[in-house]
Parts: structure tokens; C-alpha cells; sequence
């Protein structure tokens, strides 16, 4: 017996009818597969995050928020090493806290 072979778009396609309330029984039976199979294209999926498409752009609002995000990052980067130099020159000069 041929072993079938599946495209991603085929495995794509299984494990969203099966993210659409189907049971893992209903979809191995729908395209005669076994429960080991299915479990492992949900594994590929998940692994290479496959249900986005390929051409994917984020939007303006998406891209503000990650630039905010990375700004509010270095600045809270920058107050840690602020805090720890003073928390050395402190332990240095044996200063009481």
C-alpha cells in the first residue's frame, strides 16, 4: 500500500476543520488518518506556526505599539543599571541604606 503524503496546505486544512469543533475522532475518520498522524501535524503546526499566511504585514497601529514596547524596554533597561551602579557606589562607600 502507497503511503499518502499531505501538503501543508492539506495539514492546514485538518486542523482547522478540527479547531472548528470537530473531534479528533470525526477528522481521522473524514480523511482516514490515525490519531498518531493528526497529533503530529498538530505538533508541525504548532511548531512552525503555519496558520498565518505567508504574506502577513502588520499594521501601522501594530507597529507604533511594537516601537513603544522597545522604547519603554531601553528606558526601563537604562533605570536597572541607574539602580545598580548607585546600589554599588553604596556598598562601596559602606553608606547605610
Amino acid at each position: 500500500m502507497a503511503r499518502r503524503r499531505f501538503t501543508l496546505d492539506d495539514k492546514i486544512k485538518i486542523i482547522e476543520e478540527l479547531n472548528s469543533g470537530l473531534t479528533n475522532s470525526q477528522v481521522c475518520k473524514k480523511y482516514e488518518l490515525s490519531p498518531s498522524t493528526l497529533s503530529t501535524f498538530k505538533r508541525q503546526l504548532n511548531v512552525i506556526n503555519a496558520t498565518e499566511p505567508d504574506e502577513y504585514k502588520p499594521s501601522t497601529k501594530e507597529r507604533a505599539l511594537e516601537d513603544e514596547n522597545r522604547k519603554l524596554r531601553e528606558l526601563v533597561g537604562k533605570k536597572e543599571l541607574e539602580l545598580n551602579m548607585l546600589q554599588d557606589l553604596l556598598k562601596k562607600n559602606k553608606y547605610p541604606r
